[in-house]
């Protein structure tokens, strides 16, 4: 009897420690094991239903950093929703992996009004509740500082030169030069796209437009001399919509201003920059050296379009006279371009090797409403 109250005895031992210590070691694991965060950017609560379980999330009224959530899932398969009390809300799922951390973070965007088919506004844009992904790891790093190591190449000899200037951010910038379009890349990581081309003396009569903006301006070139010409956007206003009516995108204003680049010409530079549009009523300046020259290494253009073409690439325009050939002194690498007549245009990409001549050949088509560039 005694052996059977002391088995007993122990066995109401182990199971009150069990009882009192595993709480104790599952807030531990929860707390140093949490696989799952999510982060409240919104200035009020959030409601988190995850797995079905509802959880209530402060907004950043709780922490300068947002309301934190944090909790251990099993690995596998999970939904959740976030929602504002009253208002909007996302769905979505996500699966966690053994040793792996998921986090995700909710902010309000406001979201596109409802059309119908003639742009009519049949609802107003409302908020809505935008979950993304982040990484909980990555440490705070110091803005970089703006390495803008471009400069302007020479005019050739009699020519003078333009640099198109993009302050546009993501959108692209067109130019109409005497006709011809030239595209300017966009602003990337702070620096400005450029866009170089030499032309013959004279004044010139432009067109400069990105999406929902355009402006008109003179510039004139000189024999020799490089000018920029910086394009600037404006802030443009948010649109207004009301119910009813179509939706009209404010216009975004573009300002210029012109500077003379000539002194940013490195010392010694070969005149090499390559030529571009013709003066106003005149015919396109092609210099003897730009005739057909044997093969070297580099890019050789060669073009059977019927008119003068203007080849792109490196952010570069050179003209090509009709049955003539252009060389392109370039580095190995991989290039995107486009060669374009006053009416058609097409783009493509080469890849140029070291010691390699890569010839590019382009012709039309009988309707001279088509391009094409064959390797050779």
């Amino acid at each position: 009897m005694q052996k059977k109250n002391l088995l007993l005895g122990l066995g109401l031992f182990v199971i009150l420690a069990l009882v009192i210590t595993f709480p104790a070691m599952s807030h531990a694991q929860g707390e140093t094991g949490e696989n799952f965060i999510f982060v409240n950017y919104i200035g009020q609560e959030v409601t988190l239903d995850l797995d079905d379980t509802t959880y209530t999330v402060p907004g950043t009224a709780a922490a300068p950093e947002g309301g934190r959530f944090a909790i251990q899932l099993a690995p596998g398969e999970h939904k959740y929703s976030a929602s504002v009390p009253g208002g909007p809300g996302s769905a979505g799922e996500f699966t966690i992996t053994p040793g792996s951390v998921v986090a995700k973070a909710a902010q309000l965007r406001e979201g596109s009004p409802v059309l119908d088919r003639n742009g009519i506004i049949l609802e107003e844009p409302k908020d809505e509740v935008y979950v993304f992904d982040f990484d909980p790891f990555a440490a705070p790093t110091g803005e970089a500082p703006v390495d803008d190591s471009w400069q302007p190449a020479a005019a050739m000899p009699g020519l003078g030169s333009i640099v198109w200037i993009n302050y546009g951010g993501d959108d692209e910038l067109t130019v109409d030069l005497a006709g011809q379009l030239y595209k300017v890349p966009p602003q990337m990581n702070g620096i400005p796209g450029r866009l170089q081309a030499d032309v013959a003396p004279g004044t010139y009569s432009y067109t400069a437009s990105v999406p929902f903006g355009s402006l008109n301006g003179q510039v004139t070139v000189v024999s020799g001399e490089v000018t920029g010409v910086n394009i600037i956007p404006g802030i443009r206003e948010d649109p207004i919509y009301e119910v009813g009516e179509k939706v009209e995108i404010p216009p975004v204003d573009l300002s210029v201003f012109q500077e003379d680049l000539t002194t940013q010409v490195p010392v010694g530079q070969p005149d090499s920059a390559p030529v571009g549009l013709p003066a106003t009523g005149g015919e396109l300046a092609t210099p003897a050296a730009v005739e057909a020259i044997g093969q070297p290494e580099g890019l050789v253009v060669r073009n059977f379009a019927g008119d003068t073409l203007i080849f792109t690439i490196n952010n570069q325009a050179y003209s090509v006279g009709n049955n003539t050939e252009r060389v392109i002194d370039l580095p190995p690498g991989g290039y995107n371009y486009t060669a374009s007549l006053p009416l058609v245009a097409m783009t493509g990409t080469v890849n140029l090797s070291e010691g390699q001549t890569v010839g590019l050949s382009v012709a039309i088509n009988i309707n001279h409403d088509v391009l094409s560039v064959y390797q050779n």
